[in-house]
């Protein structure tokens, strides 16, 4: 590893802070020797936090600010060795070429150990660590402005293999209209599932999940409300077609046995992973969404839900916090090309409108939600707010933002005792539009 070249950027950093701007480094670049990774987090915090300040790498203004975490990594005697040890911040760009040149190499020598050690192993990870030292070379070498039709090249094969696929490029959702929608769930998309309680969103999650693994696509679910076992047990009714309540109580017959075995076995052929860790981060959830992107090429990753996830960071305020935590899942998203889909809560001030449909303005603790989540969709239920509605066992699926892909509502049936979301089929459609329109006549007859 190249510590000299560590101490030069950190060093120069520290002389001129504006470098930062220059700088295309991240914390994995730099090595755990000397704590040079954890000083470079501290450089990142400072830039973003500390910009109003004159000099925001001053060293007593960082040591004062940061904390014991700081000190206990040399302190100001530290960072006033790493600033003098540079005379000149002239060689910056090429210092960082270096700690990145150096961690590629690292990277390469880890997959040929993996490599050696597996015989081979799975090629798909083999192409995705190859992918990524190619993200990293490009980091280093910044490509700059480029043709618009260069990107264009191969691109007509690339078409050619969406028609293949039947529009759906990304993971099948739990819907087939969105899916002809949206083209599934697209890596690097931050998609919000919300709705008031008791609509099924988390059982919709899980049939979702349901739907990616089935299309041979991995799933991780964050479960911050709900612990592991309850969780399983819902998507095992849910697959089984089992009613909940006899998983529950045990009262099962032979059938829902028969069910219970053959949902258990789907299951275990399934990439299908939980994570209950109480009091979860999202720095936590992206430690293991990198731990399982190493594994798993093409990955979904869910979280129930928003407004339970903590972060490393404080904030004085709740839509601060929440703000910063669905940028960061955004973060992860791009980072890791994985899809995010995360559940949030729904204020309960839609509740007051004639229509209680929910709208963006109704999400609940943060603006930021609507501004940095690609895909928003409501869910709302009829028959939980009006005892004669004709939309029995139906689940509305709002999409009220779609980046790219427009908006739109979508119907399926909600079997609330076994937790099934099921797509109707166009004669369902019908009737039920049928059924709609019947009502709507009969309210203006009477009027």
């Amino acid at each position: 590893m190249n510590l000299e070249a560590e101490r030069a950027v950190l060093g120069s950093l520290l002389k001129d802070h504006e470098l930062m701007d220059d700088c295309y480094l991240a914390p994995d670049d730099f090595s755990e020797e000397e704590d040079n990774r954890t000083l470079f987090k501290v450089l990142q915090f400072a830039k973003e936090h500390f910009e109003g300040e004159k000099e925001p790498f001053d060293p007593v203004l960082l040591v004062t600010k940061w904390g014991e975490r700081l000190k206990n990594v040399g302190g100001i005697s530290r960072l006033m060795s790493l600033r003098q040890s540079v005379p000149s911040t002239a060689g910056f760009n090429h210092y960082q070429q270096s700690v990145r040149a150096d961690r590629i190499q690292r990277e390469i020598q880890e997959v040929g150990r993996q490599i050696a050690a597996t015989g081979g192993g799975d090629l798909s990870e083999l192409r995705l660590k190859m992918n990524v030292l190619a993200e990293l070379q490009r980091g280093q070498e910044g490509t700059g402005p480029v043709h618009m039709a260069s990107i264009l090249e191969g691109h007509g094969q690339t078409i050619m293999k969406r028609a293949q696929t039947q529009g759906v490029t990304g993971a099948n959702t739990a819907n087939h209209e969105m899916n002809q929608m949206s083209g599934g769930h697209q890596p690097g998309d931050l998609e919000i599932i919300a709705a008031r309680p008791s609509m099924g969103k988390t059982q919709y999650v899980l049939n979702d999940m349901d739907a990616v693994t089935k299309s041979g696509w991995s799933a991780v679910i964050f479960s911050l409300e709900m612990g592991a076992l309850k969780m399983v047990e819902r998507l095992v009714s849910s697959i089984g077609g089992i009613k909940n309540k006899k998983i529950k109580s045990g009262l099962m017959s032979d059938n829902d046995w028969d069910s219970y075995s053959k949902a258990v076995e789907i299951i275990a052929n399934r990439n299908l992973f939980i994570d209950d860790t109480p009091g979860a981060t999202v720095e936590y959830v992206r430690q293991q969404v990198k731990q399982l992107k190493k594994k798993y090429a093409k990955l979904v990753v869910y979280v129930d839900y928003l407004q339970f996830l903590n972060t490393e960071r404080k904030f004085s305020k709740n839509n601060e916090r929440v703000g910063h935590i669905t940028k960061v899942l955004k973060g992860i998203a791009r980072e890791f090309n994985v899809c995010v889909v995360a559940i949030s809560a729904v204020g309960r001030d839609c509740e007051k409108k004639p229509d209680k449909r929910p709208l963006m303005s109704d999400l609940r603790e943060s603006g930021d939600i609507e501004s940095d989540a690609d895909v928003i969709t409501f869910l709302y239920r009829d028959e939980y707010y009006n005892a004669d509605t004709i939309k029995k066992d139906i689940v509305e699926l709002i999409v009220a933002k779609g980046r790219d892909i427009g908006t739109g509502t979508f119907e399926m049936v909600f079997k609330k005792d076994t937790g099934r979301f099921i797509n109707m089929t166009k004669e369902e459609k019908e009737k039920l539009a049928e059924k709609v329109r019947e009502r709507e006549r009969q309210g203006h007859s009477k009027r």
